[in-house]
């Protein structure tokens, strides 16, 4: 059934999507560390904005505000260990990695918060998170690697494919103590915080980035579009039913790269995107 947590998911994909494509705008014009931290920064301005005029802050537990910290520190993990590996790695072998995250995700929430899901809406999961795999790479461009250059930067994609499965059901389990929307705000805050004192104790240059400002301002937009649906999402669904279709982002992103920045498709994309419909389609039932 094509419930309103599913159409959050729907949405919060479509803005993760956006998101990642104006990423790589940002970063072939500017820095990767400053268009993190800046998007951020909007992002937190914007929530603050939304706090102020229709929320309250409520009494945070020592143990909620312990978790919030450990769901930012996780945030900070999965960002800097995903974007070491694309650095020294292959994307083709990087991102199918760290987006199986959601993997890890379904799985501890079906051990700790007790999630359950049909037999049907079982198949969907499977299929949108094959289809999310298949999307991430291009098969030729496997075929042309060797052996031993596969390896590179695995270690850092394997750490932020448990780093997302981590936080995703850290985040989840703050909604249940504090609603869909503060766990957003506090943990992006924190997050924010923990990237702010690794960046300078590394002596990082994080002035605005000037050759890309559209950029990185439609990274945070799009980006705030996404964690909020995504947060309702979960407010209302399963994580186990939320995570895998917002993890099919990077199907619509390389759509996106087709029509706008011209870029191919291999055999096996293509799969994947019809692999990722039909698991929504399934999901939806």
């Amino acid at each position: 059934m094509l419930t309103l947590g599913i159409l959050f998911a729907i949405v919060a994909m479509i803005g993760w999507a956006f998101s990642d494509f104006f990423v790589v705008q940002a970063v072939r014009k500017g820095c990767v560390f400053k268009t993190f931290l800046w998007s951020q920064v909007i992002a937190v301005l914007t929530y603050l904005g939304i706090f102020i005029f229709f929320f309250k802050m409520p009494i945070i537990s020592s143990a909620t505000f312990a978790l919030i910290m450990i769901a930012g520190f996780f945030g900070v993990i999965l960002y800097l260990a995903f974007y070491k590996g694309l650095q020294i790695g292959y994307v083709s072998v990087i991102s199918p990695i760290a987006a199986s995250g959601v993997i890890i995700a379904i799985i501890l929430s079906t051990i700790f918060l007790g999630e359950t899901l049909t037999s049907l809406q079982a198949i969907g999961v499977g299929f949108a998170i094959l289809g999310a795999i298949l999307t991430s790479f291009k098969f030729h461009d496997l075929i042309k690697l060797k052996l031993k250059s596969l390896a590179v930067g695995v270690k850092y994609a394997l750490v932020a494919m448990i780093a997302i499965g981590i936080y995703l059901v850290l985040l989840d389990m703050l909604v249940e103590e504090l609603g869909w929307f503060l766990p957003l705000l506090l943990v992006k805050v924190s997050t924010v915080f923990y990237f702010l004192v690794y960046t300078s104790m590394r002596k990082k240059n994080l002035s605005f980035p000037k050759k890309a400002p559209l950029f990185v301002i439609l990274v945070g937009v799009f980006e705030v579009i996404g964690a909020l649906s995504y947060m309702a999402g979960i407010g209302l669904e399963f994580t186990a039913l939320v995570a895998p279709i917002s993890a099919t982002a990077p199907m619509l992103t390389i759509i996106l790269a087709r029509m706008f920045l011209k870029e191919m498709l291999d055999t096996n994309q293509k799969l994947g995107v019809v692999t990722v419909i039909i698991g929504v389609v399934l999901l939806s039932i």
